[in-house]
């Protein structure tokens, strides 16, 4: 039975609509809203609390999370707007903050202006079966999505389709045409064209706003594709075992399509990427306007491979870039390489502990540099990577970190830290540390600053442990990097750098159209 929602209702449950079509990350299909007669309140101005009462129907396992996120989304929009026809949102019940509802305050009304009136969803586990039929029509959305877009960009202009205007509604040639840039499989024209009308105006508003957005040509546009699609999610799920890295692809990107130009060289690029950092500087790349110069690896074309996130659109279509990096920091990265010569020249053969590895070609020794050292005092061995400069605030990194990093990213050989009692000038193997220390400075084709080889070994033997731990450390990862060839050592200061100043939570570069 249809249910006729009071006027004044219409404008605050239209927003509270768009919140949960823009939920993501927990349900693919569409959620599904039930109201009954009994639940509305048709007086403006009544006294009662709850105005209008309805249940939303999700996965029993995921109840929290789509609540959460539906407020967040209605948080962020009173954050950002002033004129909105509610002004709060209450989480819970006053007993139970957690219950899985929400109250949308709409107005305070009684003798002090402090009853709130509201709208009251509850979320509610959705009975079993049918989501089958929702994906597949979910599936059939988001292809049709991406061939009205090819169609837009064919036709260089604004679709447009009314009633009025027979003229300028799509003909059956213009599908087949779109249809030569789409891959999606499982997909045919027979079935967009059979979508509800309110579909192809929403497909029309989210071409015309994504057309005008990114510009250029030669676009292909993906859904579900054995290739790009494919190259993505193998590229995640390699790389989501980095530290960091969110735990599902859709947390990660929940792009419904992708645009992309130059497919063979992207899945190429793509099938190279093991670490989440350096994939998601990859994708940042190609998303860029701009092009991004790269020392340390090949130059990704800008504007080749882009993901969109669709929602259902109502008579306007709202456009948000989510979890961009800045331009600047994507050039400060594309400038990594290591930097042997300075690196040899900042270090010290007897009086710092530390190794500087420098990283950029400019700026001083606490600019563009890792500096590496016992973080442990006298007692203990906690050899750790600190990012100086621009990012110093994103803290201290292990050693050990950085080695399954690097191992991750398909290095080998990796040199781990002595072990710190033996370091002591005491031990039984302080000679075997001595010498070790020394061997590893006189092979250096830049001698350490103060080098003198005739005193060396009895410079090194007076050292307390911390010293001797924290300078071996940092020789033996400076003897291996001065052993990578081939461009490897920029490759591996690259994935220290990317690992070390990220600003995100690991989360990809992606449109969201709403």
């Amino acid at each position: 039975m249809a249910i006729t929602v009071p006027s004044y209702l219409e404008d605050p449950l239209s927003y509270i609509i768009e919140a949960t079509d823009s939920t993501r990350g927990v349900d693919t299909t569409p959620i599904h809203m039930s109201v009954n007669e009994k639940d509305i309140e048709e007086d403006p101005d009544t006294t009662k609390s709850v105005l209008f009462k309805s249940k939303i129907h999700v996965d029993k396992n995921k109840r929290s999370q789509v609540r959460d996120e539906i407020i967040n989304y209605l948080n962020i929009l009173l954050d950002k707007e002033t004129t909105l026809p509610f002004s709060e949102i209450i989480a819970g019940t006053k007993s139970n903050p957690d219950a899985d509802q929400f109250d949308v305050v709409i107005k305070y009304a009684g003798t002090n202006g402090t009853k709130p009136q509201v709208i009251r969803i509850l979320v509610k586990p959705s009975a079993a079966g049918g989501s089958g039929g929702g994906a597949a029509k979910t599936k059939v959305q988001e292809v049709g999505q991406a061939l009205f877009l090819a169609i837009r960009y064919i036709k260089g202009m604004d679709l447009e389709c009314h009633p009025k205007n027979p003229k300028n509604c799509l003909t059956t040639s213009d599908y087949e045409e779109g249809m030569k840039y789409v891959d999606g499989p499982g997909v045919t024209i027979e079935e967009v064209q059979s979508l509800e009308t309110k579909w192809k105006d929403a497909f029309i508003l989210g071409a015309n706003k994504i057309a005008n957005e990114v510009k250029g040509r030669g676009w292909e546009f993906v859904r579900g594709d054995n290739q790009v699609e494919k190259a993505i999610s193998d590229a995640f799920n390699r790389c989501k075992k980095s530290q960091g890295a969110p735990e599902n692809e859709d947390k990660w990107n929940p792009s419904d399509i992708w645009m992309v130009k130059d497919k063979s060289k992207i899945v190429a690029e793509l099938n190279k990427e093991n670490t989440i950092d350096c994939l998601n500087n990859f994708i940042n790349q190609a998303f860029s306007p701009t092009a991004i110069e790269n020392k340390s690896g090949k130059d990704v074309a800008p504007r080749s491979l882009i993901g969109i996130s669709l929602k259902k659109l109502g008579p306007t279509a709202r456009w948000e870039v989510m979890n961009e990096v800045g331009k600047t920091q994507l050039q400060k990265a594309g400038k990594v390489t290591f930097q042997k010569q300075k690196t040899l020249g900042e270090l010290t053969a007897f009086s710092g502990m530390d190794v500087y590895f420098v990283y950029l070609p400019e700026g001083d020794k606490r600019q563009g540099s890792f500096q590496a050292r016992n973080f442990g005092g006298d007692k203990k061995g906690q050899w750790q990577f600190e990012l100086k400069g621009e990012f110093a605030a994103q803290g201290k990194i292990k050693g050990a970190v950085m080695r399954k990093l690097l191992s991750d990213a398909k290095f080998r050989n990796i040199p781990g830290e002595p072990n710190f009692n033996d370091c002591k000038p005491d031990s039984n193997q302080a000679t075997k540390i001595t010498n070790e220390i020394y061997n590893l400075m006189n092979a250096l084709p830049i001698k350490p600053k103060g080098w003198n080889a005739r005193d060396a070994k009895e410079e090194f033997s007076s050292k307390d442990a911390s010293w001797r731990f924290s300078k071996l450390a940092g020789l033996r990862f400076l003897a291996w990097l001065n052993s990578l060839g081939n461009g490897e050592a920029d490759r591996a200061m690259k994935e220290m750098y990317l690992y070390a100043s990220s600003q995100t939570d690991k989360s990809s570069v992606f449109y969201k159209v709403y």
